[in-house]
């Protein structure tokens, strides 16, 4: 990092494009900040029609050192500068006395539609252009907040940015059907259950509600591992609120006083409430505080999910005190007038909601995938792979069977790690596989499918997809005799040598057509047995025979990409007949260039 006192000349120059804006005036050059380590620059920015903010502003720019790339932020002053907080802002509180600027810088990036932009811009990165067009963005910005307009109807709905936050997370489920089951309750606080599995210190998820009396409101459905393994919990208490907690325009509390003068305004008695749930609460420990209440989707939309947000209650007074009568009045007052006074800083907790639709924003299967029953035969290098890409994508309820242990060899191309070695693959799969989605309950079954018993048979024959990913002769007859309930959608997905191939067999109906898919697949092996004909397979360990399957975990993974794609297709439109796909790796001069369909029929 540059501690030149000579700002770089992209800096001098970008400095100079500013000079032809009407609305920006230079009050001081730039400077090296050694605190925040970035380039400084003072200036004041004007508006036309003063409102909720006055006509000239003063601002600090932060720029990284290798501009036109790195950050660039926008701070107000301290001398001249906002002091309130509006949408699209960070909590803009006084910040560090050691520097000049508060710390609400604005998010000057974002298109406004007040002013016509109704699409995004792209940034430009040019040394003239990135600094202006900034620039531009925070005049819109601060016209767009003095008018009340930073966002307009339709735009997605944003929480206030909450500060202090604690590296301790909060995880909790709602959607629209717990959204329409809160507006039956008529309680407004009382006491929630949190859970912690074993080996986690930064989170805690809530598992239920109930009233002041302990009576159960509400519990939350999670999948095996949370449910399973949470053998900590911990209580907390909450309050229903009518509507987000801010400060006009849009600032969080950041204090306990602050936080009742905006509960007062909602009619809610912060003290009363507080003091009514603490003798639960008195132990020495520190409890959480969830405030719950309505939040649309969208600006302006009807409000249609709850959101729980978050915040670390200081310990509140218990036991005896020298000088001290252990009644509950004297802890009343003690609380209220120390632990929770006026000046008290709030640590706020990350709150997010672990609704299914909400953490699989970035991606999932489809409904039909996503909600079926899967059974998943062979827990090896494509089965471990395939698997816990359908979990990542939302399917919660898979079945695998597997009667082998996890050896050191298997670790170049499997899920699993060096703590699996000489464990059981299925159970150290599905374990893993459950750590993946808090709503994930995958179950494992230790053997092999070939064995199983008449008992152990009827959980299998209940799923509603097979998928076969053993490569294995015996397992691909053992399904079309397997006494199967109802119409089932049958998967085989095997490699080839060296991964070259990816043979995926689909079929419909009450059993496995083993003799459709043997028909369909020889050809095939015996053109991959001239292809590799004196084929010396490579041996793992010291003995006579210990050959392995060659093929490196790129094209696993590459290949079970391929099959969970194809598993999706399937599961949304089943095929008429059964059909083999047949996807070839192609390469020239030993450089990777596609995966093509060599064959569908």
């Amino acid at each position: 990092m540059s501690m030149s006192t000579q700002p770089p000349d992209n800096l001098l120059r970008a400095r100079r494009a500013l000079d032809e804006l009407p609305f920006y005036e230079l009050i001081a050059d730039w400077v090296w900040n050694a605190i925040v380590k970035k380039w400084v620059l003072e200036c004041q920015l004007q508006i036309e029609n003063r409102g909720l903010i006055q006509t000239e502003t003063n601002w600090f720019i932060l720029v990284d050192d290798d501009y036109p790339w790195g950050s660039i932020e926008l701070h107000p002053s301290k001398l001249g500068g906002l002091t309130q907080t509006f949408p699209h802002q960070a909590h803009n509180a006084v910040g560090m006395a050691e520097l000049p600027w508060r710390e609400g810088k604005i998010c000057a990036q974002t298109s406004m539609r007040t002013s016509g932009h109704l699409a995004y811009d792209i940034e430009p990165y040019s040394v003239d252009d990135r600094l202006l067009w900034r620039m531009m963005r925070a005049k819109e910005w601060l016209e767009a907040a003095s008018a009340g307009r930073v966002t307009e109807n339709g735009e997605p709905f944003e929480l206030p940015d909450f500060p202090n936050l604690s590296c301790e997370r909060l995880g909790f489920v709602e959607d629209e059907e717990s959204f329409q089951a809160w507006q039956e309750f008529s309680q407004s606080y009382g006491y929630a259950t949190l859970v912690q599995i074993d080996d986690s210190e930064n989170w805690q998820a809530v598992s239920s509600y109930s009233d002041e009396n302990r009576r159960e409101l509400h519990t939350i459905q999670y999948g095996e591992m949370i449910s399973s393994r949470s053998v900590r919990r911990a209580s907390a208490i909450w309050m229903r609120l009518a509507a987000v907690p801010v400060l006009l325009p849009w600032q969080a509390p950041a204090t306990f006083g602050e936080l009742r003068s905006v509960l007062n305004q909602q009619g809610v008695d912060f003290n009363s409430v507080i003091l009514r749930l603490a003798p639960q609460i008195r132990d020495g420990k520190s409890h959480l505080l969830l405030l719950g209440f309505p939040i649309p989707i969208v600006v302006g939309g009807e409000n249609c999910l709850f959101h729980w947000q978050g915040l670390k209650m200081p310990k509140l007074s218990h036991g005896k005190r020298k000088g001290f009568r252990p009644i509950k009045a004297n802890y009343d007052r003690y609380d209220i007038h120390t632990a929770l006074s006026d000046n008290v800083s709030i640590e706020w907790l990350n709150s997010r909601n672990w609704a299914e639709e909400q953490i699989r924003t970035r991606g999932r299967v489809s409904p039909q995938l996503a909600e079926a029953k899967i059974l998943l035969i062979g827990g090896g290098a494509v089965g471990s792979s395939v698997a816990e890409m359908l979990v990542r994508e939302g399917c919660n309820n898979l079945s695998i069977i597997d009667g082998d242990k996890f050896e050191i060899g298997n670790l170049c191309r499997h899920t699993l790690s060096l703590r699996s070695i000489g464990k059981p693959k299925a159970d150290l799969l599905a374990s893993n596989l459950n750590s993946i989605s808090p709503h994930a309950t995958v179950q494992s079954i230790r053997g092999y499918f070939n064995d199983q018993a008449d008992l152990e048979q009827l959980p299998l024959a209940e799923c509603e997809i097979i998928i076969d990913c053993t490569g294995d002769d015996g397992v691909a007859h053992k399904l079309s005799v397997f006494p199967w309930s109802g119409e089932k959608l049958f998967f085989s997905a095997s490699l080839g040598l060296r991964a070259q191939r990816l043979f995926l067999f689909v079929a419909q109906g009450k059993c496995f057509p083993h003799d459709e898919f043997v028909n369909a697949l020889m050809p095939w092996i015996q053109m991959e047995l001239k292809e590799n004909d004196g084929l010396k397979l490579p041996r793992e360990g010291v003995g006579c025979w210990n050959p392995v399957f060659p093929a490196r975990s790129s094209d696993i993974w590459m290949m079970s990409a391929i099959v969970v794609k194809c598993i999706e297709t399937w599961a949304v439109n089943p095929p008429a007949s059964p059909c083999l796909k047949v996807y070839e790796r192609e390469q020239k001069d030993l450089i990777f260039r596609a995966v093509r369909l060599a064959e569908e029929s």
